[in-house]
């Protein structure tokens, strides 16, 4: 689980953001959400970003995306150009030539992890830090697993026995090197990263990383890895998609995936009294979303994974999205603690998270802050959020008088 990431020269966040996604007390919340981790905190199973359009709401969920795929995949940019970006750096003249410094805080088992990177000039990784504290120890102080700058790589006492990996591993200057830890090494320290892997954890879809791909490449990349299955999972996740598609069109019955003589893949719905079945391509396009990406969500639910989804309601029909946040908040459904963060423009979702939950995003100085609305003074999770966030008292919300003002001058 992630409680907390730091972002510093990214996109169009300028200044170090530090946004935690814990809450103090370990009482239980009623509408659940959360999972109590020790004494004195809970960690929030729900994470809602509402902001205007270009707030940089995306570029949050980017930060949280980047810094996972970074982690955990040592070869994700290995084909990339020397001059190709890991991301991409404010482009506001005063952090010209500053590195961009990108941090996360993960719960794995019982090990609370620390891990923060530094890059310069968006393609060249020139620091980073791991720390892990052991909870179920009375005395647990954290440790130094290693340390990486210009200088080369370091060690903490206890781990100094990986040293003789560095006389023969070739680490790029745009691969971490815990990635190396973890896929190459199989550290004992990192071990509890290298299980987690194995659940398949990670939902992760932003703008950044999926925006250009035509539906009809989206459904056939979908429909090729299901076609990869063997038969008991493919059946399972033709099962998975087509029941929860049904859920939503009543009338569909049945879906089909299978190679066509021509070595080409057919992706096919039946519905009911249809007198042919029809083409994927030819859903709605909430159908479509659904087949693209509800199996990945689901598995990684069921795993207690990750999801991170940016403005799920321009994909899902708002009804979908409810009832996705409606299952991750839920106990008796989400028994691993799987995490889910969105962001969205569907106002209705505020009312499933609290005010610890729910998260602006606003332009200030040409940069994004981000704020939880309990630190917004004399909110209450009794008031109408929703009503009160469309008013503007939060911020976050377009100026819609200049909207019109705008609009009159040139109608």
């Amino acid at each position: 689980m992630i409680t907390k990431i730091r972002v510093n020269n990214f996109y169009s966040i300028g200044e170090e953001l530090e946004i935690e996604f814990t809450k103090g007390g370990t009482k239980e919340e009623k509408h659940g959400g959360y999972f109590v981790h020790d004494k004195l905190n809970k960690i929030s199973l729900i994470n809602g970003f509402y902001g205007a359009n270009a707030s940089g709401k995306s570029n949050v969920l980017k930060a949280m995306v980047t810094i996972i795929r970074l982690i955990f995949s040592v070869n994700n940019f290995k084909d990339i150009a020397s001059n190709s970006l890991l991301c991409r750096p404010n482009m506001f003249k005063e952090f010209k030539n500053k590195p961009t410094k990108l941090g996360i805080d993960f719960l794995i088992n019982n090990n609370y992890y620390k891990y923060d990177l530094e890059i310069k000039n968006g393609n060249k990784i020139v620091s980073e830090k791991l720390y892990i504290t052991t909870l179920d120890k009375s005395s647990a102080k954290p440790k130094n697993i290693f340390v990486r700058n210009t200088n080369g790589i370091k060690f903490g006492k206890e781990y100094k026995n990986y040293e003789n990996y560095l006389s023969v591993a070739d680490i790029q200057d745009y691969q971490t090197f815990i990635s190396h830890l973890i896929n190459n090494v199989g550290a004992k320290a990192l071990v509890d990263f290298k299980d987690y892997i194995k659940l398949n954890p990670f939902f992760l879809k932003t703008d950044s990383f999926d925006i250009g791909m035509p539906i009809p490449a989206a459904i056939l990349k979908s429909a090729y890895i299901i076609n990869s299955f063997n038969d008991k999972k493919k059946k399972e996740a033709i099962k998975y998609t087509k029941e929860i598609m049904s859920c939503f069109d009543d009338t569909i019955e049945d879906l089909e995936i299978k190679n066509e003589s021509n070595n080409s893949i057919s992706i096919k719905v039946k519905h009911k009294d249809f007198n042919n079945s029809i083409e994927m391509v030819d859903e709605s396009a909430g159908t479509r979303e659904l087949f693209c990406h509800i199996y990945n969500i689901l598995t990684a639910f069921k795993s207690g994974g990750i999801v991170i989804y940016d403005e799920a309601n321009r994909y899902f029909h708002p009804e979908i999205e409810l009832v996705i946040l409606s299952l991750f908040r839920n106990k008796e459904f989400n028994t691993k603690n799987a995490q889910l963060f969105f962001a969205s423009h569907n106002h209705d979702t505020m009312d499933l998270l609290d005010i610890d939950q729910t998260f602006i995003v606003e332009k200030e100085n040409s940069s994004s802050i981000v704020y939880k609305l309990s630190e917004v003074e004399d909110v209450k999770n009794r008031d109408n959020i929703k009503k009160k966030y469309k008013l503007g008292m939060f911020g976050g919300a377009p100026d819609v008088s200049l909207f019109d003002y705008k609009l009159k001058q040139l109608l």
